[in-house]
């Protein structure tokens, strides 16, 4: 009985938060200006045989598009990309070579983001890197769950890369503790270019 009433108020919800989920995906009306779910007329797809052109700093949002409260949620903060001859020993195993280096970096997430996963996207040694490029993806913070987040650049211009973001856990699903699998943040991501 109580599953039941459960998922009724579940879709209750869902059908009057749909409009606000539109409207974060939509054309850049959302709480971020600028920031659309699709790529700008001057931008071409992403090319992954060209991961060394994502070397530099960009202002990053994430919105987030899977709330069921309709409230569209971000993070923010400010990427930094750099190629490396060394792999990252951390991570090595899930790094990947852009040409003969490995893109690697580190996230400053914004405030209200706190906590272990924020800090470790945040590390800037050569051997545990915040942020890797692993297969089609810059993995930000760990691989496992509630660990990190993965951007998949999708359109690019000289000035700003867009795609699609998931906290997705990489290796495994979360559940909550009454057993059925909680859904993993994601969205879409605008990150324009600094330096």
């Amino acid at each position: 009985m109580l599953r039941r009433r459960t998922a009724v108020i579940g879709v209750v919800v869902s059908f009057l938060s749909a409009p606000m989920l539109l409207m974060a995906q939509g054309t850049g009306s959302s709480a971020t200006p600028g920031c659309a779910a699709g790529p700008l007329p001057q931008m071409t797809a992403f090319d992954t045989s060209k991961v060394a052109d994502l070397v530099g700093a960009y202002d990053v949002v994430m919105l987030d598009t899977t709330s069921i409260r309709g409230i569209a949620r971000q993070h923010a903060g400010k990427l930094a990309l750099w190629m490396q001859d060394s792999v990252p020993r951390r991570r090595g195993t899930m790094a990947r070579k852009a040409q003969k280096q490995f893109l690697v970096g580190m996230f400053d997430a914004a405030p209200p983001d706190t906590g272990e996963m924020w800090t470790r996207m945040a590390s800037r040694t050569p051997e545990s890197p915040g942020a890797i490029w692993s297969d089609g993806f810059i993995r930000l913070g760990d691989f496992g769950a509630k660990s990190g987040i993965s951007l998949y650049p999708r359109s690019v211009s000289p000035g700003e890369i867009r795609g699609i973001w998931s906290s997705n856990p990489g290796i495994g699903i979360v559940v909550d503790f009454t057993g059925p699998r909680e859904p993993d943040e994601a969205g879409y991501f605008c990150a324009k270019r600094s330096k």
